[in-house]
């Protein structure tokens, strides 16, 4: 079985709560947050990372 998968933000070493597809990439760019490179299809995030990205993208999707 393969290791807990971690975050894939910079500098956050957190476990993974949730993994998103690539379209969530312009919310994560929005929040000035860097990605580590070894990100492939899915990103996963941590659980304070996927609510920050996630309240970004509603907002925008709901037009404020």
């Amino acid at each position: 079985m393969r290791g807990e998968k971690v975050c894939a933000i910079e500098g956050c070493n957190e476990p993974a709560s949730k993994e998103v597809d690539r379209s969530f990439l312009p919310f994560i760019q929005e929040l000035k947050l860097k990605l580590k490179d070894d990100v492939g299809k899915k990103i996963p995030l941590c659980r304070k990372h996927y609510k920050m990205v996630k309240q970004v993208r509603d907002a925008q999707l709901s037009g404020f």
